[in-house]
C-alpha cells in the first residue's frame, strides 16, 4: 500500500496495490454470442469480454473457465485485443450500487510493445524455449516484423499475420487513427518544410498548417514486404480513398478520363449481334446532344466477348439472307424493325382486261368486252 499527502491539505490518500493497473495476457475474447461461454457470461453484455492470465505466467495453454475476465473499460471506441496481447486491467467499481464495495475488473486497449498497429502480440515464456525461436523473437522486439517472426504465435480463430502492413508516418500535429489492416484516417494538414526527410503529396501549395482529412481503405499492392518501415497515403495506388482538403493540390492525382467532351456526356451501352441487327445504333443516337463514342470497343459487363453468341442457326441463315437479298421474304421479316421491301420490278401488270359477262348477267352480252384501265402507282 502506497500513502500519497493531498496537497490541499494534510489528508492522507491510501492507495491499494489492487487499484493499480497491471498487465496481462489475453488468452481468450468474447466477439460474439456464439462463443461457448457467452451465455454464463450475459449474452450480448458479454461481448469484449476477455480471460487473461499473468504476463510471466508460465501455463498459456490454460482454460479461459479457470481464467480471470475483465471487461472493455471505454463503451464508446470497440477495439478488442487479439489472443496473446498485452492489456492493462484495473478494478473498479460495476453497476450494483446497492453493494458498493463490489468491484469489476476492466480492461484498456493493447500495449503497443511492437509499436505496429497490425498486432502486438507476444509469446509466453513457455513458447520461447528453443534458440531459433529466441533469436526470431528478438528480430521482432528489433522491430524486424517479418513472415516467421511470430508466426507460432495463436492471434485468433482467423485472423492471420500479415507482414506486409505498414505503419503510418506521422508529421507534426497529425492524428491518425489506424486499423490493422491498412486502413486509416489521418487529421493532418499542410506541411511545407525542408526539414522533413519524407514529404507527402499534398503540400506543394497552400499555407502550412491548412486542414486536410485522408480516409485509406488498403495501402498499396506496390510498396516492399517490409512491414516494420512505415509509409505515407498514394492517392493514386492506395486501394481506395477520400480525401478533404482546403488549398492543397494533390500532385499524384489523375482524372478518371482526360477527355473533356466526356463531361455530361450521355453513355450508350454496347449492343449484342442480335441487337444490331434489330435497332440500329442510328435509332439510339436519335435526340442525343453528345453521346459518347470511341474507337475503342467499351466493356460491357453484362457480355463476356471471350464466350460465342448463342443463336438458332436457322434464325442466323434467315437473317444473313435477308441482309444478301433485299428482294427475299420470309418469317424474318416481322423480326426486322423498318425493313424496306422493295416492290418486285419484274412482275408485269396488263392495262386492260376482258370482261367474261358482258352483258351484265349469266347468259353474257353487253358492253366493255375489252375496256381498258389505268394503272396506277
Amino acid at each position: 500500500m502506497a500513502i500519497v499527502k493531498s496537497r490541499s491539505g494534510n489528508k492522507k490518500i491510501n492507495i491499494s496495490s489492487g487499484d493499480l493497473l497491471k498487465a496481462v495476457r489475453v488468452l481468450d475474447i468474447i466477439l460474439d454470442i456464439n462463443h461457448p461461454l457467452a451465455e454464463e457470461y450475459g449474452n450480448y453484455d458479454s461481448i469484449g469480454t476477455i480471460f487473461y492470465t499473468e504476463v510471466d505466467e508460465n501455463t498459456p495453454k490454460i482454460d479461459p473457465k479457470v481464467a480471470s475476465t475483465a471487461s472493455p473499460l471505454f463503451s464508446h471506441l470497440k477495439y478488442y485485443p487479439l489472443i496473446n496481447e498485452i492489456v492493462l486491467v484495473l478494478p473498479t467499481n460495476d453497476k450494483n450500487i446497492i453493494n458498493g464495495k463490489q468491484k469489476t475488473t476492466y480492461y484498456l486497449p493493447q500495449i503497443n510493445i511492437h509499436k505496429h498497429p497490425h498486432h502486438n502480440a507476444t509469446p509466453s515464456i513457455k513458447n520461447v524455449t528453443s534458440e531459433k525461436k529466441e533469436t526470431k523473437y528478438r528480430e521482432s522486439e528489433l522491430g524486424a516484423f517479418n513472415k516467421e517472426s511470430l508466426n507460432d504465435i495463436t492471434l485468433g480463430q482467423y485472423f492471420k499475420e500479415q507482414s506486409n502492413i505498414k505503419p503510418l508516418l506521422a508529421y507534426e500535429g497529425d492524428m491518425i487513427l489506424e486499423g490493422r489492416f491498412g486502413n486509416s484516417i489521418r487529421f493532418g494538414s499542410t506541411n511545407n518544410s525542408n526539414n522533413i526527410s519524407n514529404p507527402n503529396t499534398w503540400s506543394d501549395s497552400g499555407d502550412n498548417g491548412n486542414p486536410i482529412t485522408i480516409i485509406r481503405n488498403g495501402q498499396s499492392s506496390n510498396l516492399d514486404e517490409k512491414g516494420w518501415l512505415p509509409t505515407v497515403e498514394n492517392i493514386g495506388e492506395d486501394a481506395s480513398n477520400i480525401y478533404l482538403t482546403s488549398n492543397q493540390r494533390i500532385k499524384t492525382f489523375k482524372q478518371a478520363s482526360p477527355y473533356m467532351e466526356s463531361f455530361d456526356a450521355i453513355y450508350i451501352k454496347p449492343q449484342t449481334l442480335e441487337q444490331a441487327l434489330l435497332n440500329p445504333q442510328e435509332a439510339i443516337y436519335k435526340g442525343v446532344d453528345n453521346p459518347v463514342t470511341t474507337d475503342v470497343p467499351l466493356y460491357n459487363e453484362d457480355i463476356d466477348l471471350n464466350i460465342p453468341i448463342s443463336s438458332n442457326a436457322e434464325e442466323i441463315d434467315e437473317l444473313q439472307e435477308v441482309i444478301d437479298n433485299k428482294n427475299v421474304t420470309n418469317e424474318s421479316e416481322n423480326m426486322i424493325e423498318n425493313q424496306i421491301i422493295n416492290k418486285d420490278s419484274n412482275v408485269t401488270l396488263p392495262n386492260f382486261y376482258i370482261n367474261p359477262d358482258p352483258g351484265g348477267n349469266s347468259t353474257g352480252g353487253g358492253p366493255g368486252i375489252s375496256e381498258e384501265f389505268e394503272i396506277t402507282d
